[in-house]
Parts: structure tokens; C-alpha cells; sequence
């Protein structure tokens, strides 16, 4: 039988509400992109309430970005709280000690127990397993810092697709109007990822004021990163970023139709 979800005149209407939501994101986008290219707008400014939109869009940005470092910090034994900055801007995820091993060894049982019990579900069950290796790998080495850092900024775009996920696949417990609010939230999310690593790229004001962030030099995830990795530098990690972007904004798409036609 055909899913009453997945049925023609309802996928038309999500798309028309997508398409909707579509325009919200580049509305709410506008004062980000004016910002940072500093196309001296003035009404991108004043665009009520898209205005509005766009600063809520920044500070959740912020909010995902310290909740992924704060995720990974604990995952490598660092016990973390995300905070907002209100003295420089922007967010901090705050390591109230060093590496705790009782952290690790819960970590490790968590996991262990994870395969055990998900054993008949393949990808959970070997998902669990490759998250204890990688652990298991960088713990004990300066190699989870990369994990630590990169993972800030890759939460936006993990989380923008989770949004788009539900939006597009009815997951919104409260009807209609939450799924739109899923979808133009996580599509706003994704097109601040896009402008924000453009900037970093192509725009040396935006670049500069990158690399001064906190009142410090270098202070940037990218900038710590490419320190540490110099083969792909600052430009090669904003590329790594915008390529998860692109990965994360087309997967709930491509699993949204192939559901869909498996349903017909």
C-alpha cells in the first residue's frame, strides 16, 4: 500500500512549503551576507522581522557550534560547558579540568554496551564500534584536538540537516507549522555556513577579523586546525567545512526520494 504520507498531492505541498522556506532562509540571510562581504546595505538591516531572524539564526549557529565542541570534549574525557561570550561575541565551550580517565572509561562502556545491545541493527551496532576506535585511536594523543575543534563548526550543518530530515520527513510532532520552521531554520543554518566560509575565503576584512576573534591572534577553530595541519592549511579545513555543508544539505533530500519512490 501506498503511505499516506508519501502520497503525490502531499509531496507537492511539502515542496511548496520547502520552497517557502527557502525564501525565508535567503531573506534571513541577507544582513549575514551584508555583513561579511560589506555590500553596504543599509535595508538589509531593516528588513522586519527578517532582521530579527538573521541574529536568531546567528546565535543558534553559536549555540550548535559550542554544544559540538562541548559533545566532543566529553567524548575524549574533558568535562565542558558551552557558554555564551558576552565580552567578545560569540560562544565559548569552557573545559572546567583536564583529561578525567573515569570519563574515558565510561565512554568506552557506553559504546561497548551500545554494540551488545544493537547487535541485530548493522549500522548502529558497527557505528558504536568505529566511535570506540576512533576514542580509543586519539585519546591519549594530541590528535583528538582536531576532533575537539572541528567539530564546533561541524555541528551547524550536522544539525542543519537533522532539521531538514524532520521537516522533510513529517518527524515534527506539532504538525505543519514546526516542520516549516525545521525546514527554514536548518536551510538558513546552511546558507550562513555557505556565506561564512565564502568570507573566509574571498573576503580579507572577514578573514582578518577571523583571525583577531577574542581579542587574540589564531584564536579560530580553522586557524588551530590549520596550524596543526599544515598540509591543508586554514583554506584546505574551510573547504573540508563547506563540503560537509553541501554532504549534509543533499542527504535528506536524496533519503526523502528514495523513500518516497519505494513507497509507489
Amino acid at each position: 500500500m501506498t503511505d499516506p504520507v508519501f502520497t503525490h498531492t502531499n509531496h507537492s505541498h511539502k515542496l511548496l512549503f520547502i520552497g517557502a522556506a527557502i525564501c525565508i532562509a535567503i531573506i534571513s540571510n541577507l544582513t549575514f551576507y551584508n555583513y561579511v562581504f560589506e555590500m553596504d546595505w543599509p535595508w538589509a538591516y531593516n528588513i522586519i522581522p527578517f532582521g530579527w531572524i538573521g541574529l536568531g539564526i546567528g546565535y543558534m549557529g553559536t549555540f550548535f557550534h559550542e554544544l559540538g565542541h562541548t559533545a566532543l570534549a566529553w567524548f575524549y574525557g574533558y568535562p565542558t560547558l558551552p557558554m555564551f561570550d558576552f565580552t567578545h561575541g560569540g560562544g565559548l565551550a569552557l573545559s572546567t579540568s583536564g583529561q578525567q580517565i573515569f570519563i574515558l572509561i565510561a565512554v568506552w562502556a557506553a559504546l561497548i554496551y551500545g554494540f551488545w545491545h544493537f547487535k541485530d541493527y548493522f549500522f548502529i551496532k558497527w557505528g558504536c564500534a568505529a566511535l570506540l576506535g576512533l576514542n580509543l585511536a586519539f585519546a591519549f594523543n594530541d590528535g583528538h584536538e582536531f576532533f575537539i575543534n572541528f567539530m564546533g563548526p561541524a555541528a551547524q550543518p550536522l544539525i542543519a540537516g537533522f532539521l531538514l530530515f524532520r521537516a522533510l520527513f513529517d518527524l515534527a510532532p506539532k504538525g505543519a507549522f514546526e516542520r516549516f520552521l525545521n525546514a527554514a531554520i536548518g536551510l538558513a543554518m546552511f546558507g550562513a555556513v555557505f556565506i561564512d566560509g565564502a568570507g573566509l575565503l574571498r573576503s580579507a576584512d572577514h578573514r582578518l577579523a577571523y583571525f583577531q576573534q577574542k581579542g587574540a591572534h589564531g584564536f579560530g577553530d580553522f586557524d588551530k586546525i590549520g596550524y596543526h595541519l599544515p598540509f591543508l592549511g586554514f583554506n584546505g579545513i574551510v573547504y573540508i567545512w563547506l563540503l560537509l555543508n553541501v554532504i549534509c544539505f543533499i542527504v535528506p533530500f536524496v533519503l526523502y526520494m528514495r523513500h518516497k519512490t519505494s513507497r509507489y
